[in-house]
């Protein structure tokens, strides 16, 4: 079964312009994902969509290809979606751009099951370790359910662990109009929390319904495309990959990529 990574990649970007540009071990960090990428076990093709010159030069001479998309495109998906209608291919892996560290083994794994499965999308999710990612909006939370199919995706803590609140004079009062809640410290995280991993699984039709869906109230409130798709009543089944390693959301984040590769260039981030 005919399987191609495409990974949407463009310059402009809200909190971090340039982002695929930005140097990783002296490389930019669009060339290690693609390299990623092209070691998953499945994965016959790799190509890089973007919408800038200078990314596409930057994947030049990788083991990916760069096309060019012209246009606006509501999120990552609908660019991933338009090169994928000019390629025939049965399944589509979507991988962010900023996802340098991301588990070969495990996304191999993950679309092993997903072409024998009878689903339409997928998706990662990795154990949420660290309790301040809970609380980061920049760390997506997915809840599940016992199949796990994903029942909701949010910026927002999932599920809100009430018995750990607390207010910033003592308890926290749910009932007091105004009352301001606040994380509280755990030494660990109860009950199941999940991290959301920036990596799609399509049947290729799938995709193609996906991307000429408007836009949904919920995945503009959260600024999550996968949104679009429960709210339709579709359904996203999960994939457990056991670590969620850092991916690029901000300068800072580059910097946690930096460390966890050992790589002590400190410039300014920029490309």
């Amino acid at each position: 079964m005919d399987c191609v990574a495409i990974i949407p990649a463009r310059y402009g970007s809200t909190r971090f312009p340039g982002k695929p540009l930005a140097t990783l071990l002296d490389r930019p960090l669009i060339a290690h994902v693609a390299e990623r990428c092209a070691a998953v076990e499945g994965i016959s093709r790799v190509i890089v969509a973007t919408d800038d010159e200078r990314i596409a030069e930057a994947v030049r001479g990788t083991a990916a290809e760069p096309v060019l998309t012209s246009g606006e495109f509501a999120s990552g998906t609908d660019r991933v979606a338009h090169v994928a209608a000019q390629l025939g291919a049965e399944l589509v892996v979507n991988v962010q751009g900023d996802e340098p560290l991301i588990d070969v083994d495990g996304l191999g794994a993950a679309l092993q099951s997903f072409r024998e499965a009878g689903v339409d999308f997928g998706t990662l999710r990795a154990p949420l370790r660290a309790a301040h990612d809970l609380w980061d909006p920049n760390t997506v939370k997915v809840v599940v359910d016992s199949a796990g199919t994903a029942l909701y995706f949010s910026r927002a803590p999932l599920p809100l662990p009430q018995a750990h609140l607390g207010a910033r004079h003592g308890k926290a009062d749910l009932s007091r109009e105004g009352a301001c809640l606040e994380f509280a410290g755990l030494p660990e995280l109860p009950g199941p929390y999940w991290i959301h991993v920036g990596v799609y699984l399509y049947r290729t039709p799938a995709l193609l319904r996906w991307a000429r869906m408007p836009r949904s109230p919920l995945e503009v409130a959260e600024n999550l495309e996968q949104l679009r798709i429960l709210e339709a009543g579709e359904r996203m089944h999960t994939y457990v990959v056991s670590e969620s390693l850092p991916g690029v959301d901000t300068p800072a984040d580059l910097d946690r990529v930096r460390l966890a590769l050992g790589d002590n260039s400190m410039d300014d981030n920029k490309p």
